[in-house]
């Protein structure tokens, strides 16, 4: 996969404005309904989902720090569900960064991202997510004991910190290699697309 593609402003743009849309939407319209459910690990899944097709389409370096950012700081805006929460935005800001910075630590020469790069970026992304966003919480709500639920059992403490970062890492990992596995759709429809037109050319002259 290569990480430099020619991208211009508007489409890339473009593109942060539809990811960052459809995520919100779907963190205020469904995160918050199905939270008991699943626990936010479905908004945790389309983060390095999104952030493995932000970078590998446009090829923008700190670009999935900028999308988190963004996110992170429209989701301080508080509902009448959604608190003010200024560990979800701390937290998304550091998993893009953490994101980023794997990604360009680990490129090869010719700037080609390989899927085991994007699940690995995912994994670490997820993972420094978890960490920074209990420890934020804690900070900001002293006293205040979050819980997670694990079917009939009730999760708090240290088994809520162990359940958080091995969840969202594997999340985090089943993330990066969805956005992967998108990523080749996506290009092999432009090849296809790429070839048919210059076939079409081709037949014309």
């Amino acid at each position: 996969m290569e990480y430099k593609q020619h991208s211009t402003t508007s489409r890339y743009i473009a593109l942060v404005a539809v990811l960052t849309a459809t995520y919100s939407t779907y963190g205020y319209v469904f995160g918050t309904a199905l939270q008991p459910l699943t626990q936010s690990l479905d908004l945790f899944f389309l983060l390095p989902t999104f952030f493995a097709i932000l970078v590998s389409l446009t090829g923008k370096r700190w670009s999935s720090t900028l999308l988190g950012a963004i996110i992170g700081l429209l989701f301080l805006y508080p509902t009448a569900e959604v608190p003010f929460s200024p560990h979800i935005a701390i937290s998304l800001i550091v998993n893009g960064l953490v994101f980023d910075l794997y990604l360009i630590k680990s490129k090869t020469s010719s700037y080609e991202m390989s899927r085991k790069q994007l699940v690995t970026a995912g994994t670490l992304g997820n993972l420094a997510m978890a960490i920074a966003g209990l420890l934020v919480f804690q900070i900001f709500s002293p006293g205040v004991i979050q819980t997670a639920s694990l079917g009939p059992y009730a999760l708090t403490g240290e088994l809520l910190w162990a359940f958080a970062i091995i969840a969202n890492a594997l999340v985090g990992a089943a993330g990066g290699f969805f956005g992967s596995v998108v990523i080749e759709r996506v290009r092999g429809v432009q090849t296809r697309r790429a070839l048919e037109a210059r076939a079409s050319m081709q037949i014309r002259a």
